[in-house]
C-alpha cells in the first residue's frame, strides 16, 4: 500500500513568495481619508441646528372596548365579593378553617386570571390601581391562611 503525501494541495494554497517591503497599489489611507473629509465638508458647510419640534401630546390607545371594560369590571367585582365573602366568613367564630379553604381556593384562581388584566391595563387607568390593591390583599391573605395565621392555639 502506497502513501502519498498532500503536501503539494497544501502548498497551492499558499503564495510562493511573500514580500515584505511591497507597496499597497493605489492610494495612501491618509490621502483617502483627507479626500473623504473635503468632500462631506462641502455637503454641510458647518454646524447644524436640529429643527425645533413641536410638542407632540401623548398618544392614548384605548386598548379595550365597552364591552371588554364592562367584562373587566365584572370580573373585579366579583373577585371583591368573594374577598368580602372571606372576610365575614373570618370574623365569625362559628365558621372552621375547613369552611374557608374553598374561598382561599376561589381566590388563588381568581387571581390568576386576573393577573394578565393587570398587566394589559393602561397606567393611568383607576381601574387599574383597583385591581392591583385587590390583588396584594388576596396574595397576603392567602399567604397568612396558608401559613397558619389564623389557627387558634
Amino acid at each position: 500500500m502506497e502513501i502519498y503525501s498532500n503536501d503539494g494541495v497544501l502548498k497551492s494554497s499558499y503564495p510562493e513568495a511573500i514580500k515584505k517591503n511591497e507597496k499597497p497599489a493605489g492610494k495612501r489611507f491618509g490621502a483617502v481619508l483627507q479626500e473623504t473629509i473635503e468632500r462631506s465638508s462641502c455637503v454641510g458647510a458647518g454646524p447644524q441646528s436640529p429643527s425645533i419640534m413641536n410638542n407632540i401630546s401623548e398618544i392614548r390607545f384605548n386598548l379595550f372596548s365597552p364591552v371588554e371594560k364592562t367584562r373587566i369590571i365584572d370580573r373585579v367585582e366579583n373577585f371583591l365579593n368573594i374577598l368580602d365573602e372571606y372576610h365575614q366568613k373570618l370574623g365569625n367564630p362559628q365558621v372552621t378553617l375547613k369552611d374557608i379553604y374553598p374561598l382561599i381556593s376561589e381566590m388563588a384562581a381568581e387571581e390568576e386570571g386576573l393577573i394578565p388584566v393587570l398587566n394589559s391595563l393602561p397606567d393611568r387607568d383607576e381601574l387599574k390601581e383597583i385591581l392591583n390593591q385587590t390583588l396584594i390583599t388576596s396574595s397576603l391573605e392567602i399567604i397568612k391562611f396558608n401559613r397558619g395565621d389564623y389557627l387558634s392555639p
